[in-house]
């Protein structure tokens, strides 16, 4: 079971962490889960580091700097009709982050992948990107894009789309999406079969003959179904559903097709990932227009 009792919400004041912070309290309301709220200031810069050590004195944020930080972040979280713990402190922001996730220990950190400047970083060098990669509990990211449909409603996830390629990573995402589909969420599971070129094919019968892509597409599916299958009994309508072709695109073409408000996927290593994931973690985290939920193995 995933019991969902502490989550960790890390905002910057923005109109995306707030985004983010009414996603968290909604599902913190479904679970009766406590929320912590997070606000990093990071160590000051200085702006002339070029002129030497001798040539400025480092500005050293005040008591007083710090209680303004803390009180707009009160002023921040008061929107949401629900009882949060506001933390703000100095810090290195990732570190910080990092470190509150394991002191709670956070069941899940909800976050925005872009912060104040708005700009499409696809994540790269950001801080969404580094917590994803080091965080050890399930990550929920709220794309920029997730402000062009309907924002999470009170009754939670209710159309999830659970993309799977059998790797560890993936199968403890499908438990989770089991967990919702019992409770009540449209629950499709994906597999994407890459379109290798013919001379890749392995021949299932032996003759030299590529496999017939309609072929690999039903062994796709029966794959599925058996994996599927598995501790749910009938339990809960679940749609298995198999593709071929690259995978990134596939899970964002599916999941705009189905207007699915949330994608539950595994993430781990690939040596393709600019995210310190595989390339399609990256892909889907990149292009999802709603919220999407990582776990690892």
């Amino acid at each position: 079971m995933f019991g969902i009792t502490r989550i960790l919400c890390p905002v910057d004041f923005s109109d995306f962490s707030r985004h983010a912070l009414e996603s968290a309290v909604t599902i913190a309301r479904r679970k009766h889960a406590a929320v912590t709220v997070l606000s990093v200031l990071p160590p000051a810069q200085t702006l002339y580091p070029a002129l030497g050590v001798g040539a400025y004195v480092p500005y050293i944020y005040t008591p007083e700097d710090l209680q303004r930080f803390q009180t707009a972040l009160e002023r921040f979280v008061a929107t949401v009709d629900y009882p949060v713990t506001a933390v703000s402190v100095e810090a290195i922001v990732v570190d910080e982050i990092l470190r509150q996730a394991a002191e709670l220990p956070a069941d899940l950190i909800v976050m925005g992948t872009h912060g104040r400047s708005g700009f499409d970083r696809l994540l790269l060098g950001s801080v969404a990107e580094r917590v994803l990669v080091k965080a050890t509990c399930p990550v929920l990211t709220i794309p920029a894009k997730a402000r062009l449909v309907a924002p999470i409603s009170g009754q939670g996830f209710q159309n999830v789309l659970c993309p799977i390629d059998f790797s560890p990573s993936s199968l403890v995402a499908l438990d989770y999406a089991r967990e919702l589909a019992r409770e009540g969420a449209k629950l499709a599971v994906l597999h994407v079969s890459e379109q290798l070129p013919a001379w890749q094919l392995v021949p299932a019968d032996g003759t030299g003959a590529p496999d017939d892509p309609l072929v690999v597409l039903q062994q796709a599916r029966d794959r599925v179904h058996r994996v599927v299958t598995v501790g749910l009994k009938g339990t809960c309508d679940v749609e298995e559903l198999a593709a071929q072709g690259d995978a990134g695109d596939e899970i964002l073409r599916v999941a705009g097709s189905r207007q699915v408000d949330l994608i539950v996927m595994g993430a781990h290593a690939g040596r393709a990932g600019l995210l310190g994931f595989g390339s399609t973690t990256h892909d889907v985290l990149r292009g999802a227009t709603c919220p999407v939920m990582t776990f690892k193995a």
